[in-house]
């Protein structure tokens, strides 16, 4: 059987001055293929940003530690390589687009600068090379008039064309995996989708896996070959976005479905919600994280956290009390 290209195993993540601190990620696993989409989903402040950046370990530490965890890019081994080792792999093999561009790039540098730097950390060319290779990548992503947008900076520039620059300077070595985190937020909905039109081209020609970080079920829907849901640091269910969304079977997933608008439901009706709230890391309780949420909870959700077990060729549910439905 062919080995995933980017696989995470028992990773588990805590926050503090040291080691052993409030565990924001516990235990999770998860793997992709070459040329596949992953979504990971859930609510703010479940993990999902930490994980992903762990994973690669980009998190920064202090104040994040690895408590344990086996992370392989194709044959990387990322938890034995060195800082800057893991700089030779940042930006080449596995490219980032963060959250926010407004403070992803640096305001007192052209964007020109920015992407010139982020080929010449990883190839040696000339100056006229740089500028061919990086108007070429700005006019893959749909900038318009990229000789300009070389000579500007990222404040005289658009939400949607600094989201553009930060694909572009992710993709600009053309990486193995890339690491997409809530790339649609704050676009309107006619660029969310432009977006994501580019960035499935963009895989589809370079042949590499996404992982893409998101709480919007319509990206997930649209986009992803696979969806994991993450609730307080956890994977609660794992399966392809055709199984997740037919036949959903953690609570807490059927809520999250059962919580979006739909054009059916009539004006004057509440939308569905979810009673309560994540529970912070340090306060999470002894079993099920999900139980004092759970209309299925019992004492044996109390006792200790349900594990991630299958259900099925491609679905895991970690949940003693799964939904059945036909």
């Amino acid at each position: 059987m062919r080995e995933a290209l980017f696989s995470v195993d028992d990773l588990s993540v805590s926050f503090g001055p040291n080691p052993g601190g409030a565990r924001v990620v516990d235990g999770v696993s998860f793997s992709v293929d070459a040329g596949q989409t992953l979504g990971i989903v859930g609510e703010s402040g479940c993990g999902k940003s930490v994980m992903a950046m762990s994973a690669i370990r980009l998190q920064a530490t202090p104040p994040s530690h690895i408590e344990s965890g086996r992370m392989r890019l194709d044959e990387l081994d990322l938890m034995s390589l060195s800082r800057s080792a893991l700089r030779e792999v940042w930006g080449k093999r596995i490219g980032v687009v963060f959250q926010d561009p407004m403070t992803s790039l640096n305001p007192t540098f052209t964007i020109g600068d920015q992407l010139r730097e982020a080929v010449s950390l990883h190839q040696r060319l000339t100056r006229s090379r740089q500028n061919e290779l990086v108007l070429h990548m700005l006019n893959r992503v749909g900038v318009n008039a990229p000789e300009r947008r070389l000579l500007q900076y990222p404040h005289e520039l658009s939400g949607g064309l600094r989201q553009r620059v930060l694909i572009a300077m992710a993709l600009i070595c053309k990486p193995q995996l890339l690491i997409a985190d809530e790339p649609t937020t704050a676009l309107d909905v006619t660029l969310q989708a432009q977006i994501l039109d580019l960035l499935r081209s963009l895989r589809d020609e370079l042949g590499m896996a996404i992982v893409i970080i998101t709480h919007d079920l319509g990206v997930v829907a649209s986009f992803c070959d696979r969806v994991a849901v993450m609730y307080a640091g956890r994977i609660v269910e794992s399966a392809s976005v055709r199984t997740l969304y037919t036949a959903p079977k953690h609570p807490y997933t059927c809520g999250l479905f059962a919580a979006i608008p739909r054009l059916s439901t009539p004006r004057s009706d509440r939308l569905a919600v979810i009673d309560g709230r994540v529970p912070a890391a340090a306060d999470r309780p002894k079993g099920c994280a999900f139980g004092p949420r759970c209309l299925r909870v019992s004492d044996r959700c109390k006792l200790s956290p349900p594990p991630l077990v299958s259900h099925g060729l491609d679905h895991q549910v970690a949940c003693f009390h799964p939904v059945e439905q036909p």
